[in-house]
């Protein structure tokens, strides 16, 4: 099984993008999400088992973790950041910056599984990818030398072949954070900050 199956297989999503920002009382309902762009976004059984695996957290921690992702994210009010790690703090009692890198993590996670497989469902053939990112002093060397190195072939590249490059450097820095291992959630280190977009010709 191959990195885009694996992924499309393991955990699920609807392929739509939705806003981040929690609607305040005075826009409730303007920029509401439709239930079909949400429905289905985390499975929290897959979910649960990768916090569990990858987190210093027991298997009842983790569920309430992917628990609290799926309803935050799965919401036509939006969500933010903040309003899943306040939810979770609720219930659990967590290290602030074990919780802090969970949730950052997985939320990114889930939203760019969504992302590349939608991109992949909309292609006709020939599309190309970047990776766009702040590069300042927290950008990890996993990132800014993707983003480098996707520059350097043209700007943008297929998406297999943007995987294959995050993939090695993910390796590459193994021993400073990369994590190979997860790029089949599509995480090459924790806290990204990346986002993959279609290159459109001008």
């Amino acid at each position: 099984m191959g990195l885009f199956d694996k992924v499309s297989d393991a955990l699920g999503g609807s392929g739509s993008e939705e806003t981040e920002e929690e609607s305040d009382e005075s826009t409730a309902g303007v920029f509401d999400i439709p239930e079909w762009a949400v429905e289905d976004r985390v499975n929290v059984e897959k979910r649960t088992e990768i916090i569990h695996e990858h987190y210093d957290v027991t298997e009842t921690q983790a569920r309430i973790i992917a628990q609290t992702l799926q309803d935050h994210m799965e919401s036509t009010e939006g969500y933010s950041q903040s309003s899943i790690k306040s939810s979770i703090e609720e219930e659990l009692d967590i290290d602030e910056e074990l919780l802090e890198t969970i949730v950052w993590t997985e939320r990114a996670s889930i939203e760019t599984i969504d992302r590349v497989n939608t991109y992949l469902e909309q292609e006709t053939g020939g599309e190309v990818y970047k990776i766009q990112s702040a590069m300042d002093d927290r950008t990890h060397p996993v990132t800014r030398e993707a983003v480098e190195e996707i520059e350097e072939r043209g700007g943008a590249v297929p998406m297999k072949e943007l995987a294959e490059i995050l993939i090695e450097k993910a390796e590459k820095y193994e021993d400073e954070g990369g994590t190979p291992e997860r790029m089949e959630h599509w995480v090459p280190h924790e806290r990204f900050r990346f986002s993959i977009t279609r290159h459109v010709e001008m």
